[in-house]
């Protein structure tokens, strides 16, 4: 029991020390890094919601991004074009986007496997000419400017700092919802499906019904996302909800790993920030994407976290066969 107290204790101590980091880190970086930390945070919520369809539900999607661009479409009309309130914007993102996805899963999850990841590569090609040419709805290939900036009562967030702690909130938030989903008979029965189809529906799982909540609670994050994106920008257009940008967050979750939510951290990071550290070899990015992620799906085909873990359990069992055998001379 005491050990179990240490651990927790020691948990504690350090989510407090990352927490106090976190808040203090715009008081320490320049207005340029504290963008770049807001939109590795959103980037992050985005492959969040990938997480839930494809770490948890086993359904590779590539629709990410277009439904990030219905999110924050209906932020800009909600928001600017109709005069209400940004909160309200937001949460009719979340809330379209979710029921968008939900509607439109009950036909592509007739599909299975890679032919589910076909069809919403044909729905992010859809989302993405209708962005750039509906003018009345979307702008078309001007895209919508002048957007309003998130506010809630008389205080406005005009600055990227006050963004920063806007979205560090929401992605805490979004990080513990999900976690708690993940430990959840809801996340139970998401794996259920992930694993075997066949022998979850013999427990009584509706497969489809469970597959389409996945992709709704997905594009609730996507449309948060896409609202916070919209919101700190500024300025949408198309050419910000291309299929190149989902092919990147499946990347993202590819590398960070996509067995714990925390491969969808690690993963945002890496992809965000490692530009900046290696700014002098910007010349060479794509080659190093490339090269490290052959790598490191060669040495660790589930990610930074599954293969961390596998390594860990490893060296515990060496460490045991080797006690075992000290013990035995």
């Amino acid at each position: 029991m005491g050990r179990i107290n240490r651990k927790n204790l020691v948990l504690l101590f350090l989510g407090v020390l990352v927490l106090a980091l976190l808040i203090n880190l715009p008081n320490t970086s320049s207005i340029y890094m504290v963008r770049v930390l807001n939109m590795t945070m959103i980037t992050y919520l985005a492959v969040l919601s990938l997480y839930v369809v494809f770490g948890m539900a086993g359904q590779s999607s590539f629709a990410q991004c277009g439904l990030m661009g219905i999110g924050a479409y209906i932020t800009a009309n909600v928001s600017t074009r109709w005069g209400y309130p940004p909160i309200l914007g937001m949460a009719a993102s979340m809330l379209g986007t979710a029921l968008f996805a939900f509607i439109i899963g009950f036909a592509l999850f007739r599909l299975r496997r890679f032919y589910f990841s076909f069809s919403t590569i044909a729905l992010m090609t859809i989302l993405n000419g209708i962005f750039a040419n509906w003018t009345k709805g979307t702008g078309g290939p001007v895209g919508m400017g002048n957007l309003v900036q998130f506010s809630v009562g008389n205080f406005i967030f005009n600055t990227e700092a006050k963004y920063y702690y806007l979205i560090l909130g929401f992605s805490i938030a979004a990080s513990i919802i999900i976690w708690k989903l993940f430990r959840s008979p809801l996340g139970r029965s998401f794996m259920a499906v992930r694993d075997n189809e066949t022998a979850a529906s013999c427990m009584g799982v509706n497969i489809l019904l469970t597959k389409n909540i996945a992709f709704a609670i997905s594009g609730l994050l996507c449309g948060l996302a896409g609202s916070l994106f919209a919101f700190l920008s500024g300025y949408i257009s198309a050419t910000s909800f291309a299929l190149p940008q989902s092919q990147l967050y499946l990347v993202v979750i590819m590398i960070g790993g996509s067995s714990s939510p925390i491969g969808a951290l690690i993963g945002s990071i890496l992809i965000n920030l490692l530009p900046e550290w290696l700014r002098f070899l910007k010349d060479y990015m794509m080659l190093i994407y490339g090269v490290g992620i052959m790598g490191l799906m060669i040495v660790l085909p589930e990610g930074l976290v599954g293969g961390g873990k596998d390594l860990y359990a490893k060296l515990i069992k060496w460490k045991r066969s080797r006690a075992d055998a000290e013990q035995g001379l």
